[in-house]
C-alpha cells in the first residue's frame, strides 16, 4: 500500500471617409480586391516566428494544474468525461470548449504535451490575426493600413499572455470564433442581406462556450451598424435580441459560478462600489496607455491594499476624453468614434467592477478590445497618406521602428512564461509586497523538491499577510521534509483562521489528516479525512488517504468505496486500481481483484509487486500456472517475496 499524501486628448475634425451605407457598398473599392494577398502571409509568418519560442516553454503553476494537469475530466476521452467538461466549471469559470481542446490534445498525444499545446495556441492566434486583417479590409482601410493593423494585432506585446499561457487558450479560441462572426456580420451589413445569420449565431455560441467575454458581440454589432451609417432605430436592437438574450443568460451563469467559487470577493473585500468604479476607470485608461507604451508588463497586477491618488485622479481624464468623443459624434467622425466604441464595448465587462480574479488589470483582457485601437492606427495612417503624403515616408520609418521594438518586446515577454520560476520572479520585479507571487514561487520550488528555496518564499508571503492557503503551503513543505510536527502546527494555524472557501479549508483538513496518520494518530486522522471530504467531495487525496486508513483498519468495503470514488474522478491513476485490487483480495474477491490487477498491469509494467500480488490472487483461485508466471515475472524485475 502507498503512503499518505498531501494535496498537493479641441482639435480640428479629422477627415473621415464617407460612411458606407449598404446601398453604396458595391461602389466602394475594397482594398483586399486589388492585387494579391501576399502581405497577410508575411504578417502571419512574422507573428509565428516571434511566438515560436513559446513552443519550448513548460506549463506554469498558475491555473494550469486545475485546467488540465490535474483536471480529472481529462483523464480519459469518453462520453462521461466529455459530459463533465460541458457541465462542470473550473475555478468558477464555465469555458468548456478550451477544456475540450485540452482533452483532444491529451487523447491524440497520449499525455499532456507542452510543445503541442503551445503550438496550438500559436496557430489559433494566427487565425485570429488573419481575421483581424479581413475585418480591417471590410472596414474600408487600405491594404497597407489593414496589414499594419493586423501586424499590430499579431505582435503587440500585450498579446503575449493570451498566447504563451496555455490556460489562456480561451482567449485565442474565443477570438477564433468571435472575429469571423464580426467579419461575416460586416459582409452581411454591406450586402443588405442576412444570409449568414445562422452561421454567425453558431460562431457566437461557440465563442461564448470558449470565454464569457464574448457577451460583448451584440454591442460590437451595434458599433458596426453605427460605422456603416445604419439608422440608430429600435429595430437594430430587436434584430439582435437573441444575441442579447444569450449574452444575458451566459453572463448571469458566469457571475453565479464565480460567486459560488468565492472568486468575486476573493481579493478586494476592502473596496466598496465607488472604489471599484475608480478601479475600473483607472484600468480603462491604463489599457489605452499600455496600447501606446506597454510598460511594466506583468502576468499579475495585484490589487493595492488601498487606492492611491492616481486611481482617483484618473477620473479627471473622463472630461477631455468624453468631450473628444462628443465632438467626433457631432462632426460625424464615425471612424474615430467607432474605434473607441469597439474598444470600450469589448473591455468594459473586464474592468473589474465586480472584482473577479486576483488582479485589477490583465494583459489578456485586451486581446479582442485592442482591435478597435488597431483600426484607429490604420485609419490615421490612411488619413496621413491622403492629406499629408509628403510626410508618409517619415511615418513609415517611425512605424517600422515602433513595430520592430514591439516584436523584440514580445519575444522577450514570451520567455517570461518559460516556467513557474521565470514567471513569478518576473512578477516580483514589480510587486514585492504581494503574497501571490511569493507563494507561487515557493510552490514551484516545492514541486521541484527544492525545499531550501521554497521555504523562504512562503515565509515571506506569510510575513506580508497570513492566510489559510499560505499555512497550507508551508505545511506541505514541512510534510515533504519529514517535519511532521511543524506541518501539523501550520495546518492547525490555517484551520484556525477560518477560511470561508470550502475547497481551501477542505484541503487543509485532508493534509493534516495525512500528517497525523503518518505519525500513527489514526483516530484523529480519520476525523480530518471525513471533515475534508465533507467540505470538498472532489478531493482525490481525501479519498486515497481515507481509503488507505480503512484498509489499515481492516474496513475493506469502505476502502473499496473510497478507492472507487477516486477512480471515478481519476481513472488513469493505475496504481489506485492496484490499491483497490488489494482491498478486494483481502475480502476474498480474488476474481474481481485480478480484473483490477489486469488494468493496472496493462498500463504499468515496471511494478514487480503488482505481479506478485496478482499471482497470490491466482494462487488463491487455484490457478497455479498463472500464479507461477506472475511470481517469476516479479522475481525477474527484482522482487523478493517476504519470508512468510
Amino acid at each position: 500500500m502507498s503512503k499518505y499524501n498531501k494535496n498537493t486628448q479641441k482639435q480640428k475634425p479629422v477627415a473621415q471617409p464617407t460612411p458606407v451605407k449598404a446601398n453604396t457598398a458595391k461602389t466602394v473599392q475594397n482594398g483586399e480586391k486589388s492585387g494579391n494577398n501576399w502581405g497577410i502571409w508575411v504578417v502571419l509568418a512574422i507573428t509565428f516566428v516571434i511566438f515560436y519560442t513559446c513552443v519550448n516553454n513548460q506549463f506554469v503553476n498558475w491555473d494550469d494544474e486545475d485546467n488540465f494537469i490535474k483536471n480529472p475530466f481529462l483523464k480519459s476521452f469518453d462520453f462521461e468525461s466529455i459530459k463533465n467538461i460541458f457541465t462542470q466549471t473550473i475555478l468558477g469559470n464555465y469555458n468548456p470548449l478550451p477544456i475540450f481542446t485540452f482533452a483532444i490534445e491529451r487523447a491524440l498525444a497520449g499525455s499532456l504535451n507542452p510543445k503541442l499545446m503551445h503550438f496550438d495556441n500559436i496557430l489559433l492566434h494566427l487565425i485570429c490575426t488573419f481575421f483581424a486583417y479581413k475585418i480591417l479590409i471590410e472596414l474600408k482601410l487600405s491594404k497597407t493600413a489593414s496589414l499594419i493593423g493586423a501586424l499590430l494585432f499579431g505582435i503587440h506585446p500585450m498579446r503575449v499572455e493570451s498566447v504563451a499561457w496555455v490556460t489562456e487558450r480561451k482567449d485565442v479560441l474565443f477570438g477564433a470564433f468571435f472575429l469571423p462572426a464580426v467579419w461575416l456580420y460586416i459582409k452581411d451589413t454591406l450586402a443588405e442581406k442576412r444570409t449568414r445569420s445562422v452561421l454567425i449565431f453558431i460562431l457566437f455560441i461557440l465563442a461564448l462556450f470558449s470565454k464569457i467575454q464574448a457577451v460583448s458581440l451584440p454591442l460590437t454589432f451595434l458599433a458596426i451598424d453605427y460605422y456603416f451609417g445604419r439608422p440608430l432605430k429600435f429595430n437594430l436592437i430587436t434584430e439582435k435580441l437573441h444575441y442579447f438574450l444569450a449574452s444575458l443568460l451566459i453572463g448571469s451563469i458566469g457571475i453565479y459560478f464565480l460567486g459560488q467559487n468565492n472568486s468575486l470577493s476573493e481579493t478586494q473585500t476592502n473596496f466598496n462600489i465607488l472604489d471599484r468604479l475608480f478601479i475600473g476607470n483607472y484600468s480603462y485608461f491604463n489599457y489605452i496607455l499600455k496600447f501606446i507604451f506597454p510598460y511594466q508588463m506583468s502576468p499579475l497586477y495585484p490589487y493595492p491594499g488601498s487606492l492611491s491618488i492616481e486611481f482617483y485622479l484618473s477620473a479627471i481624464l473622463l472630461i477631455p476624453f468624453g468631450y473628444l468623443c462628443y465632438k467626433w459624434y457631432k462632426n460625424d467622425n464615425k471612424a474615430l468614434l467607432f474605434g473607441v466604441l469597439f474598444f470600450t464595448f469589448n473591455v468594459m465587462f473586464l474592468l473589474q467592477i465586480l472584482g473577479a480574479g486576483q488582479g485589477f488589470l490583465a494583459d489578456r483582457f485586451t486581446y479582442i478590445p485592442y482591435l478597435g485601437l488597431f483600426f484607429l492606427i490604420g485609419y490615421l495612417y490612411d488619413w496621413v497618406a491622403k492629406n499629408h503624403a509628403s510626410k508618409l515616408s517619415i511615418l513609415n520609418i517611425g512605424l517600422g521602428i515602433y513595430l520592430v521594438v514591439f516584436a523584440f518586446m514580445s519575444n522577450v515577454q514570451c520567455k517570461v512564461w518559460e516556467n513557474g520560476e521565470t514567471l513569478w520572479t518576473h512578477v516580483l520585479k514589480y510587486y514585492q509586497n504581494a503574497t501571490t507571487p511569493w507563494q507561487n514561487l515557493g510552490q514551484y520550488y516545492r514541486e521541484n523538491k527544492m525545499y531550501d528555496k521554497a521555504l523562504p518564499n512562503i515565509n515571506k508571503a506569510l510575513s506580508l499577510k497570513p492566510s489559510t492557503s499560505l499555512y497550507n503551503s508551508r505545511g506541505k513543505i514541512y510534510f515533504d521534509s519529514n517535519k511532521r510536527d511543524l506541518a501539523i502546527q501550520d495546518y492547525d494555524a490555517g484551520i484556525n483562521l477560518g477560511d470561508k472557501n470550502p475547497k481551501t479549508l477542505g484541503e487543509v483538513y485532508v493534509n493534516r489528516g495525512a500528517a497525523l496518520a503518518s505519525i500513527g494518530q489514526l483516530d484523529k486522522a480519520i476525523l480530518d479525512f471525513n471533515k475534508g471530504l465533507e467540505l470538498d467531495p472532489t478531493q482525490l487525496n481525501g479519498y486515497s488517504n481515507r481509503g488507505l486508513y480503512h484498509f489499515q483498519t481492516r474496513q475493506y468495503e469502505k476502502a473499496i468505496s473510497d478507492q472507487t470514488n477516486y477512480l471515478k474522478m481519476n481513472p488513469l491513476n493505475y496504481e489506485m486500481y492496484y490499491e483497490r485490487a488489494i482491498s478486494k483480495a483481502a475480502l476474498g474477491k480474488y476474481q474481481e481483484a485480478i480484473q483490477d490487477f489486469d488494468i493496472a498491469l496493462a498500463n504499468v509494467k515496471n511494478k514487480p509487486f503488482f505481479y506478485y500480488e496478482r499471482g497470490r490472487s491466482h494462487q488463491a483461485l487455484g490457478n497455479s500456472a498463472a500464479a507461477q508466471r506472475d511470481f517469476d515475472t516479479a522475481k525477474s524485475l527484482g522482487f523478493t517475496p517476504p519470508a512468510n
